[in-house]
């Protein structure tokens, strides 16, 4: 049986090359300097410098962070025109990815109050995605019902979800709930499980053996340096390597 794959959250083409020579099994690409803002769409020009890259690359569609204080509304709940936004990047985003190589997107949107998924605006993104298969990203930790949840991203056609398991804490806290999501998941079909938030190389294998239910098919970290600069080298390699080791477990 071959390790848990690793999907690495980029900031740079250089990290998304440096990620993929490294033993990464897909990266997540989102716009220079976005991490702060918990990632934003990248530009056309990072994606097309990635076409020779061997693994897949998931593109992140996020028009803009979340909204700055005193507001308090909650986010991933866009506009219309943050809507139509997001349709355009998807439509500029394609010519320059490959179905085969399994590339992607990722993205989310909710409802007003921030409880439930956008369904309405989900579907109509993901058919405007085409063929590419599309992630409900980190938006899914605020549903008021994840496992009610993965039933709703099931409808609107999405292949997989990007979870911490819940809105408090990351990953590595919050396995009892993620391995509920994973065993919702299985029940309704299948739908990848990806799990990240807080995952590093000390508490990755936590996360990989799960409790209470399935544990999830993929693990994703942007393994930052500790000032969140960019990629730390050393930090991907101990991660692989943990995963390796859990392998042989």
């Amino acid at each position: 049986m071959a390790p848990v794959p690793l999907e690495v959250a980029v900031f740079s083409v250089a990290d998304a090359l440096l990620s993929a020579s490294l033993g990464a099994s897909r990266i997540e690409l989102n716009h220079p300097g976005s991490y702060p803002l918990g990632g934003l769409t990248p530009p056309a020009s990072a994606l097309s410098a990635l076409s020779d890259l061997p693994i897949p690359v998931r593109v992140m569609i996020r028009p803009r962070g979340p909204p700055p204080p005193p507001d308090r509304t909650p986010d991933f709940i866009y506009t219309a025109a943050e809507v139509d936004a997001m349709h355009a990047a998807i439509a500029q985003l394609k010519p320059a990815m490959d179905a085969r190589r399994g590339d992607g997107f990722v993205f989310g949107a909710l409802t007003r109050d921030g409880r439930a998924v956008e369904e309405q605006v989900c579907a109509a993104l993901v058919a405007g995605a085409a063929p590419f298969a599309c992630v409900f990203h980190r938006a899914f930790d605020g549903l008021a019902d994840l496992q009610g949840g993965v039933e709703v991203l099931g409808r609107c056609g999405f292949a997989g979800v990007l979870t911490a398991g819940g809105a408090r804490g990351g990953a590595p806290e919050n396995v009892q709930k993620l391995g509920e999501v994973c065993e919702a998941a299985r029940r309704k079909g299948g739908l990848e499980v990806v799990a990240g938030g807080g995952v590093r190389h000390g508490n990755v294998a936590t996360v990989v053996r799960g409790r209470g239910g399935a544990a999830p098919g993929w693990v994703h970290s942007a393994a930052l340096k500790p000032d969140g600069t960019g990629l730390d080298e050393d930090e991907l390699r101990r991660l692989l390597a943990a995963l390796a080791r859990e392998d042989e477990a």
